[in-house]
């Protein structure tokens, strides 16, 4: 027998319904108490049931689940490949931002605005170091939200009943755009490319100033001390540049990017080697953070803000979404406690909406969560937690000279 036909041989009998006999009026029909109005079908039950009618309570025929697989596979290959590019060994190569060399760039320092996405850690690097700096009435800022094609998007009104010290996302208060790729299409000669955050806006030439994190936080520490509140704090002293430095070309790709690498790995190759480059790294970090309170001592840097970002998304977001999970940051007690540190400074808690940081990833990153199912949030992320003493006051003021950034 034709598989077909041994299919429908084991399909139930269904019997016909009733129908209304058709001297029967319409209205007559719709008052009748005995009946019924047809209902539309529910999709959800209509998949449901079909798997059911199909091939009952036994799992679905192996080739149905092998072509599901590899259909699912190219799909996903094809989806990643827009959402991070990677090089033939599969491993994730983050595009480089197409605005930058502000100390070149012609601007009105006056008339600043800031946009960034709370889920972002380049962004929140820049929301860190303009409060720290009080720039926050100097440059004011728009928050985005990711959409649903993963585009950075504008609330059309602000959201009435939330912690008011904490930022949330809102309207685009410089331009009134519904999007950010709106905003960047406002430029002289309009722009097609990536559209990323963080960037800085020039509102009076309606220009783009930069679009690169690090350089716009250069810019917020020394470039505007005539518009911050506070400018005597230096978080990049000349004589420790060169120390400054050297943290970022080891943490930069071994644990801010690194975290995307095992995220975004293509290949099983490229996975191993990113997260073991990885906790590596964090375990140096954790052993030098043992003996020391900041990374170069006890002077509080931009290499830190730069490694804070990475760290206080890690347990939420990136242990176990970005398959980071070898051990969780909790299980660092120098790491830990050093993020505690930076989170207690006074106007840094309050760039960091845990909300914000865990919708963005689980929701919009679909080609890695499909079902944007969201876990509960890790009981060592919440406030509290996080609240609790660190205990550096204590440790050395002077960096380690045994300790080598490698």
């Amino acid at each position: 027998m034709p598989n077909s036909l041994l299919l429908i041989s084991h399909l139930p009998i269904i019997p016909p319904t009733h129908t209304t006999p058709r001297h029967v009026s319409p209205r007559m029909s719709l008052n009748n108490n005995n009946s019924q109005t047809p209902k539309p079908p529910n999709p959800s039950s209509l998949l449901t049931s079909l798997p059911k009618l199909l091939w009952g309570p036994s799992l679905p025929p192996g080739l149905l689940i092998s072509t599901v697989r590899t259909a699912w596979h190219s799909t996903w290959q094809l989806m990643m490949s827009q959402l991070a590019p990677s090089d033939p060994s599969g491993s994730y190569s983050r595009p480089a931002s197409k605005f930058r060399h502000v100390a070149t760039t012609q601007f009105s320092r006056q008339n600043l605005h800031l946009y960034v996405g709370l889920p972002c850690p380049w962004a929140h690097r820049t929301l860190i170091v303009r409060n720290l700096k009080g720039l926050e009435e100097t440059i004011p800022v728009s928050i985005a939200s990711p959409g649903q094609d993963g585009s950075w998007e504008f609330e059309s009104s602000s959201i009435p009943g939330l912690d008011k010290d904490i930022l949330i996302p809102g309207k685009d208060s410089a331009n009134g755009c519904k999007n950010l790729r709106e905003v960047y299409g406002l430029r002289r000669g309009g722009y097609n490319g990536r559209t990323t955050v963080p960037m800085l806006w020039d509102v009076q030439n309606k220009e783009v100033v930069c679009n690169e994190s690090y350089d716009i936080i250069e810019l917020f520490n020394s470039g505007l001390n005539g518009l911050a509140n506070n400018p005597g704090l230096d978080l990049s002293p000349l004589e420790l540049k060169g120390r400054i430095e050297e943290w970022n070309r080891v943490i930069y790709p071994n644990v801010n990017n690194g975290v995307y690498r095992c995220g975004f790995a293509q290949s099983q190759g490229a996975y191993d080697t990113a997260v073991s480059e990885l906790f590596s790294t964090l375990d140096m970090l954790d052993d030098h953070l043992g003996r020391s309170r900041y990374l170069c001592g006890g002077t509080l840097t931009l290499a830190d803000i730069c490694l804070f970002t990475t760290l206080i998304r890690f347990d939420l977001v990136y242990n176990v979404l970005f398959k980071c999970t070898k051990k969780k940051l909790l299980e660092y007690s120098n790491l830990h406690a050093y993020m505690r540190d930076l989170y207690q400074i006074p106007k840094v808690a309050a760039t960091c909406n845990f909300t914000a940081i865990m919708d963005g990833y689980y929701k919009t990153l679909f080609p890695l969560n499909p079902g944007s199912i969201q876990p509960v949030m890790p009981s060592g992320c919440e406030r509290e937690a996080l609240s609790r003493p660190h205990n550096r006051e204590s440790l050395s003021s002077t960096e380690s000279k045994y300790v080598q950034v490698q």
